[in-house]
């Protein structure tokens, strides 16, 4: 029913109720279903249609309707909400629904309509779990014939077809409320309706995934949680030998499924069950079989697996032992390295950049590791509570006589923390809003935490001044971000790891509007002219420190393309402005290992992007006055012979912008000579044409010309004017491409 009919409705009662007044409670019902509470089809009938309800007279209509017309209704949304609204009512006559309702559902769970046997089964599951919440115990019979449910629908095969989807949803979703009501059922049928979800947990529909999983949540703890040990095994290796099936589907489906595993099936091979999921965060060998979700459910699937593991420890010991401790340095060392490695997955499909989607995953997921961490006190007990009521004695975990015996038991250090922060910075500084806004929150709750205090943080005031407690703060706006940000740099122990994800901003390629790239940029120029009381020559100026982590990301990351190039750009950009070339005693180092790393990183290399950046870095080292301009000069000159002919005319410009720059680098009386034989050839023509003026400069600057024909990688290719006896079509398409400047 649309709002319109509804707001109609409600008036043409409002009126009856005002000339008539023999309406049963017409008053309250008048005030209730009025003309604003109507407008949202959902609080209609999950909370205007309760209240109604409670009144003598309107129960049975109410049924009736959503029975007749509604649970059969087109619009699959209005099926699962009159099935919600179905159970609610429940509480007010649970006997009627137990036996009147449930009898005429069940049979219309088989029915040739879709929309009804979808409906209907949807409707018989939320009545179950209903009753159960109100305590109503169904009669043995009922809960026979509630078992059969499934296995009818599996028998009449109603899976197939268009609706065979929403079947299957409905279906994993009657079998999780029945588990949530601890219907009997007999070891055939529990056989059967695991099967069903598993069958279900390898659908390449997500939202059948999920809904299998919650149901094998439920499934678990109801009829599998008393397994004897054998069982528990061979059931708990089924679904780990899952995680390396060829099909992608059921490797994204299993580890959700571990992830919802009770204690009891993990508690004897908790060891093999998270080495497993560690494994699976990884970006597999084999290129063909990378999957983005299969990484980021195994994320998710290692991190429940520990918080189950954690909160059983809670339940069951009041002490810890040897095999406890085992369990919590392996979540520091293993769970933890994994997911660090999971921050740096930046892989890449037709989608875009599927990695993000692990990252926001293992962001989460080190936020949670950290509270498990953290979560022991000083008395070396599991508690998420302290005796005295001072959340500061929680800043000592593990500081027992017990644990001090062995130092390795540490669980949460300097190091972990510094870490920890560190790559949350890190991608709170790229270029994805959602991922900044996710690891800027993630930073917050770290710092601000009520319940359980992260200790060790390095330079915990500073970071409190950047990530303020202001409520309304918009992390996904770059303005907002960077500026804060960014006085992280002035840290040894975080600067590197901003920086490392700043210059993915700063040098960004694809930022169509230029906003990230001139906000992240001039947040670091501003950074940089804060420097008032600083010594501009001494080790701890801010722009040192930044040209000393930059010569780490280009060795950190050599010939690593999603981070060079970008990080080439961003040093062109701040050469541009003049930046690192005024470090005195500083300056002929830093060009020196920029050249070192150009030299590695351009040889041979066919990005265009990449080549740009580089003869333009080199055209601001050639320019500087010092001795290091020769060999920059030198590296320059050497693209005016590269195959394409793009980079051969882009490196003229530089040479000829050099030249006007810095006239050490030609003899006086020949810059002249030079300056005209740069300006008036054209070098992205034939190499054969430009050959005699190519070999005339290198004459004028002194320097030997090299072999025409050698290519960026040092090769040589024999040329030749006699055309070859036996042309390959792949050869003269090679040709084409080569003189189109590609």
């Amino acid at each position: 029913m649309t709002v319109n009919c509804r707001r109609a409705a409600a008036a043409a009662f409002q009126e009856n109720v005002g000339r008539q007044g023999n309406y049963p409670h017409g008053i309250d019902i008048v005030n209730t279903a009025d003309y604003f509470s109507l407008s949202s089809r959902a609080n209609s009938y999950l909370h205007v249609a309760f209240s109604i309800a409670q009144y003598e007279g309107y129960l049975i209509p109410f049924v009736s309707d959503l029975l007749d017309r509604k649970i059969c209704h087109w619009d699959k949304s209005l099926r699962e909400l009159s099935a919600e609204a179905l159970s609610l009512l429940v509480k007010y006559d649970p006997p009627y629904f137990a036996s009147a309702v449930i009898e005429k559902l069940v049979p219309c769970t088989l029915s040739s309509d879709l929309c009804k046997r979808h409906g209907a089964t949807l409707a018989t599951g939320e009545l179950v779990f209903a009753l159960h919440q109100c305590d109503y115990a169904l009669p043995s019979d009922k809960q026979k014939t509630l078992a059969n449910v499934v296995p009818a629908i599996e028998k009449a095969r109603l899976y197939r077809g268009k609706g065979g989807e929403i079947m299957r949803a409905a279906v994993s979703r009657f079998i999780e409320c029945i588990s949530l009501s601890k219907v009997a059922l007999p070891e055939k049928i529990k056989k059967s309706l695991l099967d069903t979800l598993n069958e279900n947990l390898r659908h390449p529909n997500s939202q059948i995934q999920n809904a299998a999983v919650k149901g094998l949540k439920h499934f678990f703890y109801a009829y599998l949680r008393d397994s004897d040990d054998k069982s528990t095994i061979v059931l708990t290796e089924k679904y780990l030998n899952m995680l390396t099936d060829p099909n992608v589907m059921v490797r994204r489906g299993s580890p959700l499924a571990i992830g919802v595993f009770p204690y009891e099936l993990l508690a004897n091979q908790w060891r093999n069950v998270l080495l497993k999921l560690c494994g699976c965060c990884k970006i597999e060998k084999n290129p063909r079989e990378r999957d983005a979700e299969a990484r980021v459910n195994a994320v998710k699937g290692l991190v429940s697996v520990c918080e189950t593991l954690i909160s059983g420890k809670e339940n069951t010991t009041t002490s810890f032992t040897k095999n406890d401790f085992s369990l919590y340095i392996f979540i520091k060392n293993e769970v933890m390295g994994s997911l660090f490695k999971a921050l740096d997955d930046y892989s890449l499909d037709r989608r875009g950049d599927v990695g993000s989607w692990v990252r926001a995953a293992a962001l989460d997921g080190l936020e949670r590791c950290t509270y498990m961490l953290c979560k022991i006190d000083k008395s070396g007990c599991l508690s998420g509570k302290s005796d005295d009521n001072d959340v500061g004695s929680l800043a000592k975990p593990l500081a027992g006589s017990m644990l001090n015996k062995n130092a390795e038991l540490l669980l949460f250090d300097e190091d972990l923390a510094t870490n920890l922060v560190g790559g949350i910075c890190k991608q709170a500084v790229e270029k994805l809003d959602k991922l900044r806004a996710a690891a800027a929150s993630v930073l917050y709750r770290i710092l601000y935490n009520q319940m359980i205090y992260i200790p060790y943080i390095p330079f915990r005031e500073k970071l409190e001044e950047i990530i303020s407690k202001e409520a309304d703060a918009e992390w996904a706006v770059p303005s907002y971000t960077y500026p804060r940000f960014v006085q992280l740099l002035q840290f040894g122990c975080y600067s590197r790891d901003v920086l490392s994800g700043l210059v993915i901003s700063v040098g960004d390629l694809a930022d169509t509007e230029k906003s990230l790239k001139r906000v992240s940029l001039l947040t670091l120029l501003e950074y940089l002219e804060g420097i008032e009381s600083e010594d501009p020559n001494t080790t701890t100026s801010r722009e040192y420190m930044l040209s000393v982590d930059i010569l780490w990301v280009l060795q950190q990351y050599r010939k690593d393309d999603r981070v060079i190039v970008p990080t080439l750009k961003a040093i062109e950009s701040l050469l541009s402005k003049k930046i690192f070339l005024n470090m005195e005693a500083q300056t002929p180092t830093f060009c020196a290992a920029v050249l070192d790393s150009l030299a590695i990183e351009l040889k041979g290399s066919a990005n265009f992007s990449k080549l740009y950046a580089g003869i333009a870095i080199l055209g601001y080292i050639a320019s500087v006055p010092e001795p290091i301009h020769t060999r920059a000069f030198s590296e320059l000159l050497t693209f005016l012979s590269h195959p394409y002919p793009k980079i051969r005319k882009a490196s003229a410009e530089q040479v000829y912008l050099v030249l006007l720059q810095n006239g050490n680098l030609v003899a006086e009386d020949k810059i002249e000579k030079a300056l005209e034989i740069i300006s008036e050839t054209c070098w992205d023509d034939d190499m054969d044409l430009i050959k005699h003026q190519r070999l005339e400069f290198f004459e004028l600057a002194g320097l030997e010309a090299g072999p025409l024909d050698k290519n960026s990688d040092g090769t040589t290719t024999k040329t030749s004017t006699k055309k070859p006896e036996n042309l390959d079509e792949n050869a003269s398409y090679s040709s084409l491409v080569e003189s189109s400047g590609f």
